[in-house]
């Protein structure tokens, strides 16, 4: 290792684990060499070391099974590039079923599998016995092969990369405490360490447990919350398969991996126990917890069950020691927002020997080039709220978020601890109807309304679920009738300023430069042509304009915007998502209803689609934005904070004569996939231009410049080789929640980006891309015989260039 402490470094990497040891690798692969690695203690000491060192290929999305596969990939062929021996080994993995359920949910996974090149194929129980000699399969549905998953040396790869890394001229130093980071005109410029100052242009956190502590000193959000993480090892077993795969007992919630002719067992218990609420120690390094044998005791019960051979083993050693989870059990990867050239790559999940060489790499690319290689929205850094960096938040949900790696992973599926969060002002009246809630961004939403009689608790299924035909009864009522829907979580931003709508030009692919009282849907994009978001601009005033985005995407699109101010610019944004409400009445009924609340004249001449103006309803004056994302005639309403209460009282007491009915979250995303509305992160994303995703009514290229511009020029010259498609199925029985592979004469074109029930048309409804090597035409697509792979089968599907219910979307007009 180095010895002495440099003045500069063009960039400095906090934490000398195994995902800040890949970073610099990869730095330097990519033709960087001054590069500092700056370790507290030693390399790998925090957590790394006492990792089990499993090979996963699959996740649970094509950018995590990217960065998974990479590493395999890396790691196969790290000890022959740096001479370091890894201990790697492709021994492969049975993962196994004890339930049908669970069987439902790994024939997904292996439709997955296929479509990301990851071998994973059913094997009988006679066949997993084979496979795993001394397993016990008694008690089994079936298993699953996944031939080339492997494992590896935590502490010996570390050291490979580390050595590969200093091939290519990076510095490590180990010892040195890094104490806070310096910030200048937005940007971090160095670090303070125990040993002195070091100046840099890029400063990346990967601390691991202590990530939080580091995010810190920059006013960065990292929400991460150690854990006890323990697993086990016995003496040598008589008989046992020398490397036996890896055997992942999902429904046991422990996985056995082979390990000194003994068996490493462990896994991820439902119910956890949160560590390090006082701090971590400073003299932390390769530590150990007490043992807790009755924590332990579901991974021995599995054990006893799985292997016979276990009554008579002999326990070598209990290993208990602290590892960081996040809230939603995901890493995160990416420039934090609100500060320029501080890069995250912690709060790995337990999961950070495996994703850790994608994760170096896909950071690598980051920092070099100045955006991810591929979208990588899922492990964005950015999806993370300040507010999650509460201590008793992360403690309380920490508490759940170990157990959810093996949970069943069922659509839909919510977390129950630390609720509620963030609630809208009419939370309490949506109760008392009946409403059960999700959770998205800290909001409690409305999902669906139970009736009377019926307790709102989601029972989650692979087929119907137990909302199902109440979801309907929602549905219906906005096709045929009138509903009300509670989406306050939504992002709200006020971009205000003499040089506010230049800003947004440059920014927008629609034209904005429109007469007060105008609503505009517009693209956001990057300089590829893909979505950095999508939002609709309402011109509140000749300088003020009102962004209206997701309610998950509101940090990231908050930093987007702000970093695309230029200096000097006489424009401001604000985020005011907490200052209004909006609540939604939506439907054939909709104008009818509301002409009972206010004078306002509400006719197609006067308030015509994508206008907004402000109105009298109750004792308030909400601006009311005729927009939908349903489908159907209707009026955002965005209400003041404090006046949103009396204004649902009196639309509510108003509706009860009309037939007025409460709207949760699955029937709007029922409705919205209906009639073909996309979503950003799932149907379009920052790799999906406008049109390829049959967006390009939101595109004006004759306003001017803007940015993507060039791209979508180009692209409409040149024509489309993917280009986003709908897709019904015969057989109403079926359901679809996205994700399902999609196939064109047999060859694979995408995942279903999306999927629900089509009420109205009676069968589910899906969205996905079709691709070729020469542009995409309509004919193409309709001469295909389409099919998805739903549960392990083949199913016909019927594909659609427009939505299937009213593909020209007249409704909204009425």
């Amino acid at each position: 290792m180095s010895k002495q402490l440099p003045v500069h470094a063009q960039v400095v990497i906090i934490g000398g684990g195994i995902v800040g040891c890949s970073v610099a690798y990869h730095l330097t692969k990519l033709g960087w060499s001054d590069i500092l690695i700056l370790e507290r203690k030693e390399l790998g000491s925090g957590t790394t070391w006492a990792a089990a060192g499993l090979l996963a290929q699959l996740r649970q999305n094509q950018e995590m099974t990217n960065l998974a596969k990479y590493t395999v990939d890396l790691y196969e062929g790290l000890e022959a590039e740096t001479g370091v021996a890894t201990g790697f080994r492709k021994n492969g993995a049975l993962a196994v079923c004890q339930t049908d359920d669970r069987r439902k949910e790994l024939l997904r996974a292996a439709a997955m599998a296929r479509a990301f090149n990851v071998e994973m194929h059913e094997v009988s129980l006679k066949e997993a016995a084979n496979i795993v000699p001394g397993i016990n399969t008694k008690d089994l549905v079936t298993a699953f092969h996944l031939p080339y998953d492997g494992v590896t040396n935590p502490i010996e790869t570390t050291q490979a990369l580390a050595r590969g890394a200093k091939m290519g001229g990076a510095a490590i130093l180990e010892n040195v405490k890094v104490t806070d980071i310096k910030i200048k005109n937005g940007a971090v410029c160095g670090v303070t360490t125990d040993q002195g100052d070091v100046t840099s242009e890029y400063v990346v956190n990967c601390a691991g447990m202590w990530g939080r502590q580091i995010g810190q000193m920059v006013n960065v959000s990292i929400p991460l919350h150690a854990a006890e993480h323990m697993h086990a090892v016995t003496m040598p077993i008589e008989g046992l398969k020398k490397h036996f795969p890896t055997v992942r007992d999902f429904d046991g919630v422990t996985y056995f991996k082979s390990e000194s002719d003994g068996i490493l067992f462990g896994g991820f218990e439902a119910v956890s126990k949160p560590w390090g609420m006082k701090g971590i120690p400073d003299r932390f390094m390769y530590t150990e917890l007490q043992e807790d044998w009755d924590q332990f005791q579901a991974f021995m019960d599995c054990a006893l069950q799985r292997f016979p051979a276990m009554e008579t083993a002999q326990i070598r050693h209990l290993s208990v020691v602290p590892e960081s989870f996040t809230p939603d059990t995901v890493f995160m990867v990416g420039e934090a927002p609100g500060v320029k050239n501080f890069f995250v790559g912690c709060g790995m999940n337990s999961v950070g020997i495996q994703s850790a060489g994608g994760v170096g790499r896909a950071l690598a690319h980051w920092i070099v080039e100045g955006r991810p290689e591929e979208q990588l929205w899922p492990i964005d850094i950015k999806r993370y709220f300040p507010w999650q960096q509460n201590a008793r938040y992360l403690h309380d949900r920490i508490v759940e978020a170990v157990g959810v790696l093996y949970h069943h992973h069922y659509p839909n599926r919510q977390r129950t601890t630390a609720r509620p969060v963030i609630c809208s002002p009419i939370h309490d009246r949506l109760a008392a109807n009946g409403a059960a809630f999700g959770m998205t961004a800290g909001w409690e939403r409305a999902d669906w309304f139970a009736p009377d009689g019926v307790e709102p608790v989601h029972q989650y299924s692979w087929e119907k679920p137990n909302w199902f035909d109440f979801q309907r009864e929602e549905h219906m009522a906005v096709r045929e009738g009138i509903g009300l829907y509670d989406l306050t979580s939504m992002g709200k931003f006020l971009v205000q300023g003499r040089d506010a709508e230049a800003v947004l030009q440059n920014l927008c692919a629609n034209d904005v430069a429109v007469p007060v009282g105008k609503v505009v849907y517009t693209p956001v994009l990057n300089d590829k042509g893909g979505f950095e978001t999508d939002i609709t601009v309402t011109r509140f005033s000749e300088d003020a304009f009102f962004i209206v985005t997701a309610g998950a995407t509101t940090i990231r699109d908050y930093d987007y915007f702000s970093r695309h101010i230029p200096d000097g610019a006489r424009a401001t944004i604000t985020d005011v998502t907490h200052g209004y409400a909006m609540l939604a009445i939506m439907g054939p009924g909709a104008r009818g209803l509301l002409a009972k609340l206010t004078d306002a004249d509400l006719s197609n001449e006067a308030f015509p689609y994508g206008t907004a103006r402000e109105i009298d309803i109750a004792y308030a004056r909400p601006w009311a934005l005729r927009m939908s994302y349903v489908g159907e005639l209707g009026w955002e309403l965005y209400i003041p904070t404090m006046f949103t209460l009396p204004v649902f009282d009196a639309i509510f007491e108003e509706g009860k004569s009309a037939g007025l009915r409460l709207i949760g979250m699955q029937a709007v995303n029922s409705l919205r996939l209906e009639t073909g509305y996309r979503h950003w992160e799932s149907d379009i994303t920052p790799d999906e231009t406008p049109y390829e995703a049959g967006l390009g009514f939101g595109v004006n290229l004759d306003k001017g410049e803007f940015i993507g511009r060039d791209t979508l020029s180009a692209q409409k010259k040149e024509g489309l080789k993917r280009k986003l498609v709908m897709v019904t199925l015969d057989d109403p029985e079926i359901m679809l929640y996205g994700s399902e592979p999609m196939y064109r004469n047999g060859v694979w074109m995408d995942n279903l980006r999306s999927g629900a029930y089509g009420f109205k048309v009676g069968t589910a409804v899906g969205m996905g891309y079709v691709k070729n090597d020469v542009p995409v035409t309509d004919e193409w697509i309709l001469d295909g015989k389409f099919e998805l792979e739903v549960q392990g089968k083949m199913v016909p599907a019927k594909v659609h260039i427009k939505s299937p219910y009213d593909p020209d979307n007249q409704r909204v007009r009425m």
